[in-house]
């Protein structure tokens, strides 16, 4: 009677899932590879890149500060009288082999370092069912013809 009667107790107490979130901040680099082609009024660009990053900052505990990764990217941008628009999705994979998807979007990208939005979606790993919303900065130099650039993201994140 006494096991049925603790049997009982167990299953009424609710069961709670708690997700985890928090905020997270990072840097990566690496070089750009871009083909430009002009259509009359308008110009239309593919950027690849690999970039190494860093975790610098973070408040959850499946990305620790100091944890790098490896994105890889592919991005299209189309620029003309109204202006110009950047687009693109990355494959970032940490030092454990755990991958997550990054969906990235920013306007008016010429002649500035104009902020964007990213969206992180977990893939394998520890980050499974994460998601996040990100805002981003792009910073690029031309360098003997080579075009390197850095990216600043900061996300909140939840899983």
């Amino acid at each position: 009677m006494r096991i049925l009667s603790l049997f009982v107790v167990a299953m009424c107490v609710p069961l709670s899932a708690s997700a985890e979130s928090g905020y997270v901040e990072s840097v990566s680099a690496g070089t750009y590879q871009i083909t430009t082609n002009d259509f009359g009024d308008s110009r239309y660009t593919v950027i690849t890149t690999k970039v190494a990053g860093i975790t610098v900052k973070s408040d959850v505990s499946f990305m620790k500060v100091g944890g790098t990764s490896i994105s890889e990217c592919a991005a299209s941008s189309i620029a003309d009288s109204k202006g110009s628009k950047v687009e693109g999705t990355c494959l970032t994979t940490d030092s454990d082999g755990d991958k997550y998807k990054i969906i990235l979007s920013r306007t008016n990208v010429i002649g500035g370092n104009n902020p964007g939005t990213q969206s992180w979606f977990g893939l394998t790993g520890k980050y499974v069912g994460m998601t996040g919303t990100c805002t981003y900065e792009n910073r690029s130099q031309v360098l003997n013809g080579v075009i390197y650039g850095m990216n600043i993201s900061k996300c909140n994140l939840t899983r």
